[in-house]
């Protein structure tokens, strides 16, 4: 009966450091893509403020319609 319970825990500490292994890994690559979202973010937001800034900005030309009139020779 000993020997089985010998076999039992040596499974169960197996397991379990793989297990806290993948979680170590899991976490690590989480910080990892939420500080790319973060950088992400940011760059967007840069580029929203950039776009804003450029919508307000003023061409300078003018558009003028270039509608000639009919000649009135019927």
């Amino acid at each position: 009966m000993n020997e089985d319970f010998k076999y039992l825990i040596a499974s169960y500490q197996t397991t379990a450091n793989d297990l806290f292994t993948q979680s170590i890994a899991t976490n690590a690559k989480i910080r990892q893509l939420t500080d790319l979202i973060n950088v992400l973010n940011e760059k967007v937001k840069s580029q929203e403020e950039k776009i804003k800034n450029l919508s307000k900005v003023k061409t300078g030309r003018n558009t003028k319609s270039t509608v000639t009139k009919a000649d009135d020779t019927f």
